[in-house]
């Protein structure tokens, strides 16, 4: 599975993309999405993200504040051009790529964010990503004035300070709200995307391209223990015993004192039984 997955062209496009010396997310997820869906749409995209940034740049002109800056990309891409969040079918697989998303424009938060910091940033706003537990959103900046948090999801709604100290404290998390606020990794971003991909895949029992995505995620994150154990368990569904038995054995060798290690381990033993009989 995975030698087929590495002569694929697209698999090579998204290594290209990781290795540069700063990581090409939008490439990266190109790539992504050209892999799964068997076309490659990176002319297109691009050239639709250079057509919208000619159309916003004359709106862009001016000395206008930050908070001008926003009302305006909010104006451009949540009312002229009809983004929105993807309420409805929020767990569909097309929500997260992003070629998809510029074509149905209706997307999960991270691939809504994504546009919004590329179009941002291509007309000289400062943004980088806002990586919280279950949703992501951006924040702008002009190295003046106080950060704003912005929700692409919801249209570009803002979050005051008070509102995401609220949020981390409802998800649980007790690190500081400014260490939250900083800029997530370009290996972050890829990842988030391609969890979202690995859960829609699961949700339908596409266990091959879920498998897929997770072979992608331990490219970036080999020692990642829950992925490891997952693709393990999806080599199993699969057929394929002999390799699910070595990455479940890993796991073990990550993980020793996981909740589910010792359910694991008789999995293993189950696994083990095809291989030998």
């Amino acid at each position: 599975m995975r030698s087929r997955a590495l002569a694929h062209p697209a698999r090579h496009g998204f290594l290209r993309a990781l290795r540069l010396p700063t990581p090409d997310v939008i490439e990266a997820v190109l790539c992504i999405a050209w892999e799964d869906q068997g076309r490659d749409s990176r002319a297109a995209v691009y050239d639709t993200l250079e057509t919208m940034t000619k159309a916003l740049q004359p709106q862009m002109r001016g000395k206008l504040t930050l908070l001008e800056k926003i009302a305006t990309l909010n104006n451009f891409l949540f009312v002229d051009a009809g983004f929105t969040g993807n309420y409805e079918a929020y767990y569909h697989v097309d929500n997260s790529y992003f070629d998809c998303v510029l074509i149905t424009k209706k997307g999960l938060p991270i691939m809504l964010a994504l546009l919004y910091i590329t179009l941002a940033q291509r007309v000289g706003v400062i943004c980088h990503g806002v990586a919280f537990p279950g949703h992501f959103m951006v924040q702008c900046s002009d190295g003046v004035h106080d950060p704003i948090v912005i929700d692409p999801f919801r249209d570009g709604h803002i979050w005051s300070m008070v509102d995401c100290a609220a949020y981390l404290i409802q998800q649980g998390v007790h690190t500081p709200l400014l260490e939250m606020l900083e800029p997530p990794s370009p290996h972050t971003v890829i990842t988030r995307v391609l969890r979202n991909i690995k859960g829609s895949y699961v949700s339908q029992s596409d266990f091959a391209n879920a498998a897929s995505a997770i072979e992608r995620i331990l490219i970036l994150n080999p020692n990642s223990a829950p992925d490891v154990r997952d693709y393990g368990l999806i080599l199993g569904r699969l057929g394929l015993p002999h390799m699910a038995m070595i990455y479940l054995e890993r796991y073990a060798k990550l993980a020793p004192t996981a909740s589910d290690i010792e359910s694991i381990r008789y999995h293993a033993k189950l696994l083990l039984g095809q291989v030998v009989s």
